[in-house]
């Protein structure tokens, strides 16, 4: 077996970046991808992106537009578990391959429809291009830059983003299937994407409480006991620290010259308010301080103190790291115009079903004389008799949580929302993530928790009974830890041999960085983030939306359903392992690098932070900003017409897609012109009414405000519910959207040991047992044991 998806079958009659991303995770892991292409390929044909999000798959040219084309794609359908198309709400049924007509014709088949807002809402018939909806929902004002105004985001985080929900959605479905015997729809979005990514830092609380400061003079963390920025150092390179985790914060204030100024805290340091003198230090001093050494000499101060801090690089440095070399995860692939290029291969790993090595893409059409070899494997077949139908995906499956902080935690709560039972086991001192409301809220929400102390051989005991009846054990210890603690790997297996282990640490189970502490937004940092939203010789941004606890969730997500898949096809338990750097580098994977250092990239942000090319980018117009977002050679003649510059279709510099390319500078000088001398709403009228795909960038972030639309409350989209420490809440809700086995939420946050008693009386203890423990291993600390 070569990878836990051998032998699945996956049509991909989709475009655009996010469906692209998510198919290569499949076929990464085994399937065999099969991409329909327009006849002579799109304008992508020849794109550095397609090295990397089409290498592993098979071309087949097919044009759907017509019956011939139709005919070969329904052909090969008939051997497919899994069917993927972007062309749009309402558009696909046009062309006969809607999904009632294909459930009906292959009922067993998974459906996939990926679109720019979904099918219904306000939103559901505008253009479903990512820059277009950055634009329309205030992400361009969320991103932070290097001026005024909207800024163009250099990381496509809500095309990764809908990627993750999408695989996870179609791995959901496909478990479902093995048990109900047919097929389903999943709808998903770039709108759903950008919820998902969303969860980490927007929600609503009658209580106003939010780890992030919105508003004054000091926003991001606010007085929070925190830092947690890029800082610029003696020899000009940068490196990026996180004071999370006891005392950090006071350890790196001694470091830096500021100890007799700060505090010592006893218990979470966050927990704790700076005060002013503390404030005006932690946000005005500390960058100065950090000039007074080079990297390399605070790198090895700070982690000699155990502070966790990284260095900043750009994406195409990461393959020289000493940790990606350790891991074997970067691979080398034949490339038609550099001889051979440098890519992130997969990045999971994986004890039994190791994946292949990719194959490089394709050339458009390598395949279409071999599509009658395409078959249907018997290991992916419908076999409802396993047992009883399941109303979610993940019914029956228990998962235990072990996790502290949010990346591991949240891919639980994905699988949570699909339906497994998820028990999050939690120490008596409680979470460190506890004091910030929004991020616990985000990882936990819908789990069972109890309180354990696992230093004690009672509470190591509590512990086996729970993993003996589990499916899966997820958690992020530093290596070496849950051995400690009676929870690793060997020990578990002995427990419960059927158990699948995943871990999710932050560099690895072993190598040079393997023992380093690993907090957001440091790795994201590391693999090139900063740089890539930064723009074109730019220094690093703050922030880039999207970081590695939520990229590491979602991968973690995807792991355990594939380590899941694996189980129910072969019967064999394994252990998996996600690392947060392994998901980091992930999502800076459509860059590739030559042998000798220099970037392939994918695409690159101009230094004025406006877009990726002529036409993907905002301008500016006379009172504001326009995004435009024109791709092929029909949606450019449009636009000339639109702004009355008929002779711009017919410019030899601009007649094709790789003529616009070429002369791309003359492109935006004219284009620049031209709306500079338009208003906002009169160019997008203009440019609406020609159906040419735009948008008027929003000047704030729509969240939290699009909590209190109702459409996307009757959608499932957003929940609302009463918390009992946090009162009337509104948060990101359901992202994955299946026709007959939706997710479901199931709760808030459950409080600290709040199912102890009933946990217990699960696993078999007697009342008086219970009684017993909960006042030992299960009693949460008093504030004299907690001062002891």
């Amino acid at each position: 077996m070569a990878g836990p998806l051998d032998g699945l079958v996956v049509i991909d009659a989709s475009w655009g970046m996010p469906t692209a991303i998510s198919t290569m995770m499949l076929a990464d892991y085994g399937a065999r991808v099969v991409k329909i292409e327009r006849p002579g390929g799109g304008p992508d044909g020849r794109s550095n992106v397609r090295k990397t999000t089409d290498r592993g798959k098979w071309s087949v040219e097919a044009d759907v537009h017509t019956e011939e084309g139709r005919a070969v794609v329904r052909g090969l359908l008939a051997h497919a578990d899994v069917f993927v198309e972007s062309f749009g709400t309402g558009r696909v049924e046009t062309l006969g391959l809607g999904y009632d007509e294909l459930h009906a014709e292959f009922p067993e088949l998974v459906y996939v429809s990926v679109t720019g807002y979904g099918t219904t809402g306000p939103h559901a018939s505008r253009p479903g291009y990512e820059a277009l909806l950055n634009a329309r929902l205030g992400q361009m004002a969320e991103q932070t830059g290097h001026r005024e105004g909207p800024i163009f985001m250099g990381h496509p985080t809500v095309s990764y983003g809908t990627a993750f929900i999408t695989t996870i959605g179609i791995l959901s479905a496909l478990r479902a299937r093995k048990f109900n015997g047919t097929g389903q729809k999943l709808d998903t979005s770039l709108l759903d994407g950008m919820l998902a990514i969303s969860s980490m830092n927007w929600w609503w609380n009658e209580k106003d409480i939010s780890y992030l400061a919105r508003s004054g003079t000091q926003k991001g963390f606010g007085n929070k006991r925190l830092i947690t920025d890029p800082f610029e150092c003696a020899d000009g390179k940068w490196l990026i620290p996180h004071t999370g985790g006891p005392g950090a914060y006071k350890r790196m204030m001694d470091l830096l010259g500021f100890g007799d100024k700060t505090r010592t805290i006893d218990g979470p340091e966050m927990a704790i308010p700076l005060d002013d003198v503390e404030l005006d230090i932690a946000r005005n001093q500390v960058p100065e301080a950090f000039k007074q050494r080079t990297r390399d000499e605070w790198l090895e101060l700070l982690h000699a103190a155990d502070i966790a801090a990284l260095p900043l690089n750009r994406p195409e440095d990461v393959f020289e790291d000493d940790q990606v070399r350790h891991a074997g995860i970067a691979i080398e692939l034949p490339d038609a115009d550099h001889g051979t290029i440098r890519q992130i291969g997969p990045v999971i790993r994986f004890e039994k079903s190791v994946p292949a090595m990719p194959t490089p893409a394709p050339t458009v059409g390598e395949h279409t004389a071999r599509a009658g070899e395409i078959t249907r494997s018997a290991l992916w077949a419908p076999k409802p008799d396993r047992g009883a139908a399941v109303s979610t995906p993940l019914q029956g499956v228990k998962i235990l949580d072990f996790s502290s902080y949010f990346a591991t935690g949240f891919g639980a709560r994905l699988l949570s929302d699909l339906g497994a039972d998820v028990i999050k086991v939690e120490p008596l001192i409680g979470d460190q993530m506890r004091p910030l409301g929004d991020l616990f809220e985000g990882a936990n929400r819908g789990k069972r928790n109890i309180a354990l102390d696992l230093r004690t051989p009672e509470g190591q005991e509590i512990a086996h009974r729970l993993v003996a009846e589990a499916d899966v054990v997820m958690h992020n210890y530093r290596p070496g830890k849950a051995e400690k603690i009676g929870l690793g790997y060997e020990q578990l297996k002995q427990v419960n041999p059927e158990l699948v282990y995943a871990y999710l640490p932050g560099f690895g189970s072993s190598g040079p960085k393997s023992g380093l502490k690993s907090f957001a937004p440091l790795v994201s940092g590391m693999v090139g983030l900063n740089f890539e939203g930064a723009g074109k010789g730019n220094a690093p941004i703050r922030r880039v939306i999207g970081n590695e606890d939520l990229y590491n969730g979602f991968l973690g997500a995807v792991t355990v359903l594939l380590a899941l898949h694996h189980h129910l096809n072969t019967g064999e338990a394994q252990y998996v392992e996600s690392p947060q750097l392994h998901s980091s580098l992930f999502v800076v994977g459509e860059h590739s690098a030559t042998l000798d250092g220099r970037a392939v990239p994918a695409h690159e942000l101009d230094t004025d932070q406006t877009g990726w090319s002529p036409l993907y980018r905002l301008y500016r117009t006379a009172d504001g900003w326009i995004t435009i977002a024109v791709f092929g050679g029909a949606a450019f003649r449009r636009l000339a017409e639109a702004l009355d510059r008929p002779a711009l279709a017919t410019d030899p510099r601009f007649r094709t897609h790789h003529d616009r390319q070429d002369n791309a500078e003359a492109l935006t000088d004219i284009l620049s012109e031209a709306f500079a001398g338009l208003d906002s709403a009169a160019a997008y009228k203009l440019l609406d009414e020609n159906d040419v795909p735009a948008e008027i960038p929003l000047d704030y972030p729509i969240m939290p405000e699009l909590l209190w639309e109702e459409w996307a409350l009757e959608s499932g989209r957003v929940v609302e519910h009463h918390h009992a420490e946090y009162g009337w809440c509104r948060e990101v809700g359901m992202v994955m959207h299946l026709s007959d086995t939706p997710g479901r939420f199931k709760g808030g946050s459950p409080a600290l040991g709040e199912h102890s008693a009933r946990i217990l009386a699960e696993l078999g203890y007697s009342p008086e047992e219970v009684d017993a423990l909960m006042a030992s291993v299960c009693a949460l600390p008093t504030a004299a044991a907690k001062e002891d």
